[in-house]
C-alpha cells in the first residue's frame, strides 16, 4: 500500500461535503480551516466564522492506484490535481503535517482565544504598547546613554522606540530597543 498525500479540487462551497464523503471511504482527508472573530454592532454579539484556508481544495492521503476512482465518485469532488489528462501528483507529507500542526496551535485563527493561546495579550500588542509608553518618562538602562532620563517620542515596533534625551541641554532623538529602557 503506497499512501501519499494528494490535493483534491472540490466543487464550489463543497469542501466540507467532499471531506465527509472521503472520510466515509476510510481515507484520511484534511481541510485546512481557520477562524475569524467579528463583532456585530447591531446585535452586540461576537460571531466566530470558520473559513477554508484554501477554498475549493483539500488534502487526501490515498493510494492512487486503488483509491482514485472512489475519490472522484464522491459528492463534492471535482478533480485530483493537477487534473485530467495528467496523473495525480503527490504533495510532500511534511507540508501537510506542518499545516496540521499550525492549525492545531491556532496560528491561523484570528480570535481572542487564539491570541491568548499564542501569548498575544493586550499588553504585547503594538497599539497597547504605543498607548502605554507614548509621552511617558523613562530611563535608559543600557548602552551609551545609560542612566539618562528621557521621554518616549514614538514606538515603532514591539522592539524599537524613539526616546528624546537631553544631551548638552538640547533634546535629541535616540532610537533604542525596548530592553534598553525602564519605565519611571
Amino acid at each position: 500500500m503506497n499512501k501519499r498525500w494528494h490535493v483534491i479540487e472540490t466543487k464550489a462551497k463543497a469542501e466540507r461535503l467532499a471531506r465527509d464523503e472521503i472520510a466515509k471511504l476510510g481515507l484520511d482527508a484534511y481541510l485546512p480551516e481557520y477562524q475569524i472573530e467579528r463583532f456585530n454592532r447591531r446585535k452586540r454579539v461576537t460571531i466566530i466564522n470558520t473559513l477554508c484556508h484554501f477554498p475549493r481544495y483539500l488534502f487526501v492521503e490515498m493510494d492512487v492506484a486503488r483509491d482514485t476512482g472512489c475519490v472522484l465518485a464522491c459528492r463534492g469532488v471535482a478533480d485530483i490535481l493537477p487534473g485530467i489528462p495528467l496523473s495525480p501528483q503527490p504533495v510532500p507529507a511534511k507540508d501537510v503535517l506542518e499545516l496540521r500542526a499550525a492549525q492545531a496551535a491556532h496560528l491561523f485563527d484570528d480570535t481572542d482565544k487564539a491570541r491568548r493561546l499564542r501569548g498575544e495579550t493586550v499588553k504585547n500588542t503594538l497599539a497597547a504598547t504605543r498607548k502605554r509608553l507614548s509621552g511617558k518618562r523613562v530611563r535608559v538602562s543600557d548602552g551609551p546613554f545609560a542612566s539618562l532620563p528621557g521621554e518616549v517620542e514614538a514606538v515603532h515596533s514591539l522592539e524599537r522606540l524613539t526616546v528624546l534625551i537631553s544631551i548638552f541641554g538640547r533634546p535629541t532623538s535616540v532610537e533604542l530597543e525596548m530592553g534598553q529602557i525602564e519605565e519611571l
